[in-house]
């Protein structure tokens, strides 16, 4: 009797997986005449990676692909609108084209470029919104990936003449499978995901497609050799350690928002030096009200805002002055504390580090 119980139990929990769905939206810019090419190889990655996943989770693909000439926000809408999902589906949403992001912004994911005349950029969606949209279906899992630059501009995305280097791939088709159950069939939540932050831009090669999503393939299909247990988070920072090992995307930096029931979120985005913290830091060193060796002591500080080999334009109240190492600098802020009124860090004329966290190039304002 109990062996019926549980031949039944097996039957009806295949019938389950059976009656769910897998639905990929992608979304590419295939008529680019920089793109392409790139993007066309992004959706045939896309489109073995879902087959895959599909198949390993016993469920049924619904792969819609929004491209070419169709590519507008209108299309997209009502591609996300009509979509029919269930409570145990997952959603994929993966968008490879141009990107863009602007200085007055506070979303550090980036805009989709789908419209490219001005009159018309307004319609152009955020990554986040449209994210957002999709969480509504109400879908167990819901992920959205684009592959586009982040930069504060609409410059063209990065095309770099080198291949990355793909590795071979030597897993069984088992412990392929127990890597795709792990991250689409067991979680439930929603993954935001994209492959540059501001204001970085994204690479890619007309013949291997994005540096990124080569990246996420390959990171996606090596999952189990070294974990069993592969999570999300491990998953995008194995592909994060992935993009750098090549010379064109050693200093790109992905973000992502991970929220999953069960597990605390993990949020790795838009991690910009805080501009008043690094004022309130300069001002300090000289505040004569301070005492001496607390200002002293700030002079160690200087790397959590700097680069070690900073390079800073000093400007004495209007007029440009000498540059000189982050290290000379704080010297002369601590030597010359009472003399110096305030200093203004100008951060329209400062450059941020690969790391998107210091400074590698800042001017600074000392009003005497």
């Amino acid at each position: 009797m109990k062996k019926v119980l549980l031949l039944l139990l097996g039957i009806f929990v295949h019938q389950v997986i059976q009656a769910q769905t897998l639905h990929a939206l992608f979304v590419a810019d295939t008529k680019d005449p920089l793109l392409s090419t790139a993007c066309q190889r992004d959706l045939e990655v896309m489109h073995r990676q879902c087959t895959q996943i599909a198949s390993a989770l016993r469920v049924r693909l619904n792969e819609q692909t929004l491209s070419g000439d169709a590519l507008n926000r209108s299309n997209l809408n009502r591609l996300i609108d009509s979509l029919k999902v269930e409570p145990q589906d997952v959603i994929f949403f993966y968008y490879s084209g141009h990107g863009y992001n602007e200085s007055k912004r506070n979303d550090a994911f980036p805009l989709l470029y789908l419209h490219k005349e001005a009159a018309e950029r307004s319609q152009n969606p955020s990554l986040k919104a449209l994210h957002t949209a999709l969480k509504t279906k109400k879908a167990r899992l819901c992920i959205s990936f684009g592959d586009c630059c982040n930069n504060l501009s609409n410059n063209t995305r990065g095309m770099v003449g080198g291949k990355p280097l793909i590795r071979g791939l030597t897993l069984t088709n088992d412990s392929l499978n127990a890597a795709y159950r792990k991250l689409f069939g067991e979680a439930s939540g929603d993954v935001l995901i994209a492959s540059s932050q501001p204001p970085q831009t994204s690479c890619a090669h007309a013949d291997s497609g994005s540096y990124y999503t080569r990246a996420f393939d390959e990171a996606l299909e090596l999952a189990s050799r070294y974990n069993r247990s592969i999570s999300w988070q491990a998953l995008l920072k194995d592909t994060q350690g992935r993009l750098n090992q090549h010379v064109a995307t050693r200093d790109r930096k992905s973000i992502y928002e991970i929220h999953l029931l069960g597990q605390p979120p993990a949020v790795v985005t838009d991690p910009k030096p805080d501009f008043q913290r690094i004022n309130q830091y300069l001002n300090a060193l000289t505040d004569v009200e301070r005492p001496q060796a607390e200002r002293y002591a700030l002079l160690t500080q200087v790397k959590e805002y700097f680069t070690k080999k900073a390079r800073i334009d000093i400007y004495v109240n209007t007029t440009l002055g000498e540059v000189q190492p982050i290290e000379q600098v704080i010297q002369r802020l601590y030597l010359n504390a009472g003399k110096i009124q305030r200093i203004n860090l100008i951060e329209r004329l400062s450059t941020v580090s690969a790391d998107g966290i210091h400074y590698e190039r800042a001017a600074i304002q000392e009003i005497w």
